[in-house]
């Protein structure tokens, strides 16, 4: 290979890099706006989230949320949405944002809140997607802006920025805007989906559907529930194949599952095999359980995905609630069954996520693990309630 081949070769990459940068900084350099009287009047501004220790926000946090409340304040928005990190217990920005404006008496139905702005893109393409904000001032430091107005604007939020720069920071964050501004112009350009989607919260109407999430304060509970959750994360297809699978604590592929394999998992992480429990309660008490499949024995390979068995067993050793439409009676944790007609059974799990007060639930009804607003979609045959 000739010598200005490899030099070529070798700057192509650190050119793109460069390029791409100058770019992104030149493109969105034009939308910030220093002088507080020039910003134009916007649907919302949005905190991006960063580093909290508890309720204590970072240095950097806090300046976007006072540079937020000097927008707001000054009649430049109608709306605050916070959009940050609440992906775990004993993590969570939103909150503590949420927490400190309501401590600096900013009314309660101007907060909205974005518990999955897990980074830049998913936080902007929430804002357009969930929350149908369609102008908005975005709330960070300089180092941050370029790339959070390039990805707004380039998902059609007419989107400005205002500095919240008052004090000085690490240098780290400019080194790692290089890489990030990136990954947000791949983002764009290769039409990146955010982590998690879900129903339409529009920032002109109830703030209140946002703020739909129940902190867990049982261990249990909530190690139970966050592994349901964490499949909503995961490639599984939907395969009711029959498995020979090892006994006690088998498994199908990780990569496959049906209804009853998601509660199977999600308390297997918190110790419990199902495989086992239902098998030795089938040995003991075979005639209890349904004989529709016309079996004269048990199969632990097969009798703990079953449905019908779950119910039993269940109802047998866990609280078997009544069944009503009162969204209320249905806790975190709780497990639901419904008949979807035909014949075919159907089981998920209740979560603390909630849309219009009605709690989300973690099922796999084909298409692989997904939280959805389903509660009352079907006739429900079962909800029970198992060491929660």
């Amino acid at each position: 290979m000739k010598k200005n081949t490899i030099i070529a070769v070798t700057l192509s990459p650190i050119i793109i890099f460069v390029l791409i940068n100058i770019y992104v900084i030149s493109f969105s350099n034009q939308y910030i706006i220093n002088d507080i009287e020039d910003i134009p009047k916007t649907d919302a501004v949005i905190i991006l989230g960063a580093q909290v220790i508890g309720d204590k926000l970072s240095n950097i946090l806090l300046d976007r949320t006072e540079n937020a409340i000097d927008l707001y304040e000054n009649n430049k928005v109608n709306k605050i949405l916070i959009s940050g990190d609440h992906g775990k217990k004993y993590y969570d920005e939103v909150n503590a944002i949420k927490k400190y404006l309501l401590n600096k008496n900013i009314p309660s139905e101007d907060i909205f809140i974005d518990h999955a702005g897990f980074d830049t893109y998913d936080s902007m393409y929430r804002a357009q997607y969930i929350f149908e904000v369609n102008s908005a001032i975005i709330s960070t430091q300089k180092f941050h802006l370029s790339r959070a107005i390039y990805i707004a604007r380039k998902l059609n939020i007419d989107a400005y920025g205002f500095p919240a720069d008052k004090r000085p920071y690490s240098n780290k964050n400019e080194i790692r805007e290089l890489f990030a501004r990136i990954k947000a112009w791949i983002e764009i350009n290769f039409g990146s989906s955010p982590k998690f989607l879900g129903e339409k919260i529009p920032i002109s109407g109830n703030s209140q559907d946002s703020w739909d999430i129940k902190i867990i304060n049982n261990d249990f509970k909530s190690a139970l529930l966050e592994s349901a959750l964490k499949q909503t994360t995961e490639d599984i297809t939907y395969d009711p194949s029959y498995f020979q699978i090892d006994y006690p604590n088998g498994d199908i592929p990780s990569n496959k599952g049906v209804c009853t394999d998601v509660i199977i998992r999600a308390y297997r992480t918190v110790g419990i095999d199902l495989q086992e429990e239902v098998h030795e309660d089938m040995v003991n008490n075979f005639n209890l359980y349904p004989s529709k499949w016309g079996l004269s024995t048990t199969d632990t390979n097969i009798d703990h995905r079953r449905v019908p068995n779950l119910q039993v067993f269940f109802g047998r050793f866990g609280e078997e609630i009544e069944i009503s439409n009162n969204p209320d009676n249905y806790l975190p944790g709780d497990i639901v069954t419904w008949d979807l007609g035909k014949g075919v059974t159907h089981i998920g799990i209740v979560t603390n996520h909630y849309q219009n007060k009605t709690p989300l639930i973690v099922h796999n009804i084909g298409a692989g693990p997904k939280l959805e607003n389903m509660l009352f979609d079907f006739e429900i045959t079962g909800h029970y309630r198992y060491k929660t």
